[in-house]
């Protein structure tokens, strides 16, 4: 299918013979097109279709088939552009938008300035190290060195904060430079937007791989850091898999775990 008013997005949509009046808008993942990383997007498009619902796996603008277009001035802003026209186009009656890393951030964005969203899944979303983190990892680390390294492993993270704290201190004032990556916002302006999202209604799945060491390591680290959250949020952890779950086994449970969800929070 082809979406907005040129016809400049490109995506395949994956429709059941009984449609749900939920649809599945999946992003890209960074700049790969619209198959995904070890063609995630793709499996999960046809599962979803085989639980009743549309799934669109969309290339935004500028991504694999699809014209960039939009006058928008930021990469996120387009992606907002892109998607909403991409949702007017399936006109369903509500939304859930799927996305892995910064296609993450471009879910939480446009659930963020779009009503018709009714949920999000986000696939490593912005991660926050927490004090009981720091301690798992202290405990785990421990655990495989001896006393010796242990310690000197402890002093080069306090090192590296203290390091981080002082260049903070130091740039005070001074204008933010341009990032060219994917950057997390300060934690309370986070929690702002999740809160935001919950307030509202929007279901949100987070699920987390095992990449982010003492940023994310245990199952529960998002409530350890936003215990408002607990029981609001749902929420899914992979130890053992990596960013963009390389690994068979990994793939389908994830794929599994994404569509148990949506069946169940949106059937």
């Amino acid at each position: 299918m082809r979406f907005g008013p040129d016809e400049e997005l490109v995506g395949v949509v994956s429709t059941p013979e009984r449609a749900s009046s939920t649809a599945v808008v999946i992003l890209n993942a960074g700049v790969l097109h619209r198959v995904g990383p070890h063609r995630l997007h793709v499996l999960l498009g046809r599962r979803l279709a085989k639980a009743g619902f549309r799934a669109l796996r969309l290339d935004l603008g500028g991504i694999g088939d699809s014209v960039a277009s939009s006058d928008a001035t930021t990469f996120r802003e387009s992606a907002v552009v892109d998607t909403r026209l991409a949702m007017s186009g399936l006109a369903a009656q509500r939304h859930v938008i799927f996305g892995v890393c910064a296609g993450a951030d471009n879910a939480l964005a446009t659930a963020l300035v779009d009503d018709r969203v009714a949920g999000i899944v986000l696939v490593d979303p912005h991660v926050y190290a927490s004090r009981l983190a720091t301690l798992r990892a202290l405990r785990m680390k421990a655990t495989h060195l001896g006393p010796r390294e242990t310690i000197l492993w402890g002093l080069g993270v306090v090192r590296r904060r203290m390091r981080s704290r002082l260049e903070q201190l130091r740039d005070r004032g001074k204008p933010e430079p341009q990032s060219e990556g994917r950057e997390a916002p300060p934690i309370e302006q986070y929690r702002k937007q999740l809160a935001t999202l919950v307030e509202r209604g929007v279901k949100i799945l987070a699920i987390y791989s095992g990449i982010h060491g003492t940023r994310y390591n245990h199952e529960d680290q998002l409530f350890e850091l936003f215990p408002e959250l607990r029981g609001k949020v749902d929420r899914a952890y992979f130890p053992d898999a990596n960013h963009t779950f390389t690994e068979l086994d990994a793939q389908a449970k994830l794929i599994e775990t994404v569509t148990n969800w949506i069946a169940t929070r949106f059937r």
